[in-house]
C-alpha cells in the first residue's frame, strides 16, 4: 500500500504552561501543507522501517507507532515500511509525526480495523504531540499536549514560501528553554477568527509563535533568514513549530514567485507550498 504523509505548519503557537508531568500545555492553529513524504507499507516476516538516503534511529516515530498499534489492538502482523522523505527534519513541519500518522491509518486499513478519529487522537499521542493533528489532517485548533483537536471548518487555501536553513532546532531544546525566557502568549482566538473569515490582513496582524524568540536565541542565524525573506519582498514572516523553517507570506503571486527564486540562490530548501492542502 502506498500513502502520502503531509507536512503541517503552525499559524499560531502558544505555550500555555509547563505541567507537573514535564509536558507543556499548548494552544495552536495548525493546517496541512502540500509537502509530503511518500510511504510504502506491506506485511512482512518482521518489522522493518527504512528511509531512502538516511539511517533512522531505532526509536523513530514510525517504529513507535507500529508498536503502539500492536499493543493496542493485539496485532500479530509485522510490517515493512519504506519512506521517501521530502519533508525536512528538525524543521517544525511535523515530518516524523506525519509519517507515523500515515502508517497508523495504513495499518488499520490493512488489518480491517475501524476506529473513530477521536480515539486515534488518544492512541497516537503516545508517539508524539503532532501525531493526532496529522491524523486529522485539516484546519484545526489544537490544545493540550496535541490531543485536543477542534476542527475549523474552512476551505481557505493560499500559497506561501517555506525556507528551511541548513540547520535544525531540537524541539526538546526549544521547550526546555521556554520557561527561562520571557514567555508571550499570542491571541489564538483572533488567529482562528481570521481563518474563519478568510481575512488575510487580520491573519498577518495576529499570527505568532511563542517559541520563535527562543529559537532565535538558539540559532541567531534565523534573524538573517528572516531579513533575507523580507528583502525578497515577503510581507510577513513566521516560524513554524519549534523551527527552523520560516514561512513567508504575500497576497501577490508574483512576489511569491520572485521571492522563491531569489531565496533559492542562498538556501537549499526553498519551496512554494499550498496551505490548506
Amino acid at each position: 500500500m502506498k500513502v502520502q504523509a503531509r507536512a503541517k505548519i503552525n499559524l499560531a503557537l502558544d505555550v500555555v504552561e509547563r505541567m507537573d508531568n514535564g509536558y507543556h500545555s499548548l494552544d495552536m492553529i495548525m493546517v496541512p501543507i502540500s509537502i509530503y513524504d511518500e510511504i510504502e507499507i506491506e506485511k512482512n516476516d518482521f518489522d522493518v522501517v527504512e528511509c531512502e538516503g538516511m539511517k533512522l534511529p531505532e526509536n523513530n516515530t514510525v517504529s513507535k507507532m507500529i508498536q503502539v498499534l500492536k499493543d493496542t489492538y493485539h496485532l500479530d502482523s509485522c510490517f515493512k515500511v519504506s519512506i521517501k522523505k521530502h519533508i525536512p527534519a528538525q524543521a517544525g513541519l511535523g515530518g516524523g509525526s506525519a509519517d507515523a500518522a500515515a502508517v497508523c491509518k495504513a495499518v488499520l486499513k490493512m488489518e480491517g480495523i475501524e476506529e473513530t478519529e477521536e480515539n486515534l487522537y488518544e492512541i497516537t499521542k503516545q508517539v508524539g504531540a503532532d501525531v493526532p493533528f496529522c491524523i486529522h489532517d485539516k484546519w484545526a485548533r489544537v490544545k493540550g499536549i496535541g490531543e485536543k483537536i477542534t476542527p475549523i471548518e474552512s476551505a481557505w487555501k493560499f500559497d506561501i514560501v517555506v525556507v528551511k536553513p541548513d540547520f535544525g532546532i531540537s524541539t526538546a531544546n526549544a521547550f526546555s528553554k521556554w520557561k527561562e525566557s520571557r514567555p508571550f502568549h499570542p491571541d489564538v482566538d483572533l488567529v482562528e477568527s481570521s481563518i474563519r473569515e478568510e481575512n488575510m490582513d487580520l491573519l498577518y496582524q495576529t499570527m505568532a509563535n511563542s517559541l520563535e524568540p527562543i529559537a532565535f536565541e538558539i540559532e541567531p542565524e534565523l534573524e538573517q533568514v528572516k531579513m533575507d525573506m523580507e528583502d525578497a519582498g515577503l510581507v510577513r514572516i513566521l516560524m513554524s513549530g519549534s523551527g527552523s523553517s520560516m514561512l513567508g507570506f504575500s497576497v501577490d503571486e508574483e512576489v511569491i514567485l520572485s521571492a522563491c527564486e531569489q531565496l533559492k540562490e542562498k538556501y537549499d530548501f526553498v519551496q512554494i507550498v499550498h496551505v490548506g492542502g
